[in-house]
């Protein structure tokens, strides 16, 4: 506390203006105890400024904002810009802040991955990497951390980035580009995102084929629908009944609870489960953070009129941090 006092921008101007004062007063004989009072009075409000957000930020959740930049040219320290720019409302100058008091710094909360997204062993040592920071992020602070993510590229790469995540405390964004910012998609404070459902409202599920050895679970969440007669059966397809897009916080959840619901069985029953979807990435954070790395799933990307493997067994991806 003592530390910040003194490095306080109000404690180093009264400094200044004591420094100087004092030289100006010594030249006219006078002005000393106005010197001193005016230093003591900007140094107070230094205190003030410091005890202020010492209890800003000892506050139960830190906000940690974050971005997820994989194989895509969007600048990503623009993105994190304008999460600072929505933050700084209820916690002002965030980005100084949390390098002056947890010694976090921009470059700790961007994570880029630049290199070919079916390059499975490369990924998953970024997966593994980028894990190792997160944690690193999460001691660095004695509070609980709430990450304020953005996530930029694939949709298949969103799923393997949810899979790192797997907490609660957790706001996902999404862009908007008729006004060039982020906007709030889902905020997440407990796990009901991964709750067992009974009754489906958001997806009709279609069965086609006899399920065996391995199962591919085909989901069509989005106005780009994936293709059928590409996939050999058996096939599990899970259909929208909403339309092509979601919007409301609650339809996000209800979606990924009933798509988690599927997968949970399917993998009690079979050895194998092949992802295709075409989904908004907001759904994809959830169900990377719902299935995490503990079953045989296959992850894969639609490219060059094929879906390509992207991860070929989830559950061999270990996280040793």
């Amino acid at each position: 506390m003592l530390n910040n006092i003194f490095s306080n921008i109000y404690t180093q101007i009264a400094l200044v203006f004591a420094a100087f004062g004092g030289l100006v007063s010594d030249q006219i004989g006078s002005g000393y105890l106005v010197v001193i009072l005016v230093a003591l009075g900007v140094i107070a409000y230094a205190v003030y400024d410091e005890i202020k957000n010492k209890k800003i930020y000892e506050q139960k959740n830190i906000p940690i904002p974050i971005i997820f930049n994989i194989s895509n040219p969007a600048n990503s320290k623009n993105a994190l810009s304008s999460l600072f720019e929505i933050l700084n409302k209820e916690y002002p100058d965030h980005k100084k802040n949390l390098k002056k008091y947890f010694n976090i710094i921009e470059n700790d909360l961007v994570f880029e991955y630049g290199g070919d997204i079916f390059d499975e062993k490369r990924f998953i040592d970024f997966l593994k990497i980028t894990k190792h920071d997160i944690k690193k992020l999460e001691t660095q602070t004695p509070q609980n951390i709430h990450f304020h993510i953005v996530y930029i590229g694939p949709i298949a790469n969103a799923i393997l980035v949810g899979t790192m995540l797997g907490t609660e405390g957790i706001t996902l964004y999404q862009y908007n580009k008729s006004s060039d910012s982020y906007n709030i998609a889902l905020e997440i404070k407990g796990r009901e995102y991964k709750d067992h459902i009974k009754e489906f409202k958001i997806i009709k599920k279609e069965t086609t084929g006899e399920i065996k050895d391995s199962v591919t679970v085909a989901i069509d969440l989005a106005s780009h629908k994936v293709a059928l007669g590409r996939l050999d059966r058996p096939i599990v397809h899970l259909q929208s009944t909403i339309g092509a897009t979601i919007k409301d916080s609650k339809d996000f959840i209800r979606a990924n609870q009933e798509i988690y619901t599927v997968i949970n069985e399917l993998q009690q029953n079979t050895s194998h489960i092949r992802l295709v979807y075409s989904m908004p990435t907001t759904v994809a954070i959830l169900l990377g953070m719902s299935v995490q790395n503990y079953w045989d799933i296959e992850v894969t990307q639609f490219s060059d009129g094929e879906y390509k493997t992207v991860i070929k067994h989830l559950n061999e991806i270990k996280y040793y941090f």
